[in-house]
């Protein structure tokens, strides 16, 4: 029986799913809940905190939620982890700017849980495929 290298392994793709809606959700949670706490204890006396808080927080979530996503796919066993980390990464963001998110908890986590899950199933997809595509190349 031939495999074809666009053959995904089913268990990969959905531990990537799981992990990108897990990274997502469990960053953006942990990020939101600090500059709101912060935002508590300091939005009487600085004026503009708010936009600072959150422009913070997007850059904390832009760097850890795909470290957090690489992490769990490491602890998984997912082959080429970085590489679906990255492709994941940049599949959340071109997803994050084309669709209609609503930036506001709760439809943001929702946002987060489809948008982290499906980012994560198609990075672990792509950098399995091009993987297995450099390998019957060089075979």
């Amino acid at each position: 029986m031939t495999t074809s290298r666009f053959a995904p392994r089913w268990t990969d793709v959905l531990r990537g799913a799981a992990a990108g809606a897990a990274a997502t959700a469990g960053v953006g949670l942990v990020v939101l809940g600090a500059a709101w706490v912060v935002g508590r204890q300091t939005a009487d006396e600085v004026v503009g905190a708010n936009i600072g808080l959150g422009l913070a927080a997007l850059g904390v979530r832009l760097v850890a939620t795909p470290l957090a996503g690489w992490w769990a796919l490491r602890r998984w066993g997912v082959p080429a982890a970085g590489g679906a980390a990255a492709i994941g990464t940049a599949v959340y963001l071109a997803a994050a700017v084309a669709g209609p998110f609503d930036a506001a908890p709760p439809a943001a986590v929702a946002g987060w849980l489809l948008g982290g899950a499906l980012a994560g199933a198609v990075g672990v997809y792509l950098a399995g495929a091009l993987a297995r595509g450099r390998a019957a190349a060089s075979a």
